[in-house]
């Protein structure tokens, strides 16, 4: 509200579960409607294979839809690779 020049939303969250993929999308549409002018980026972490959600599978398809539609630019990251990543960095 005291912003002269807003540019963008970054979001981060999820897609695995059901907070991320549910709040981070829900808030999509939202930012759109009220703010049609502004981007709206999105970084999201897609499961990995050994993901314990039963669900993941389809919250990750559902929100995927809702990024291609309210998301001016999406940029995922695979949960798996970041975990090899991380226990090829501790050794």
């Amino acid at each position: 509200e005291f912003c002269d020049s807003l540019q963008c939303f970054s979001l981060v969250h999820s897609l695995g579960g059901g907070t991320g993929s549910g709040v981070g999308t829900f808030l999509l549409p939202l930012l759109a409607d009220h703010f049609p002018g502004t981007f709206r980026f999105v970084t999201c972490l897609l499961p990995g294979a050994d993901d314990d959600v039963i669900t993941s599978p389809y919250n990750t398809l559902l929100a995927l839809d809702q990024l291609i539609d309210h998301a001016d630019c999406v940029l995922p990251a695979d949960n798996g690779a970041l975990a090899h990543i991380c226990a090829r960095a501790r050794g």
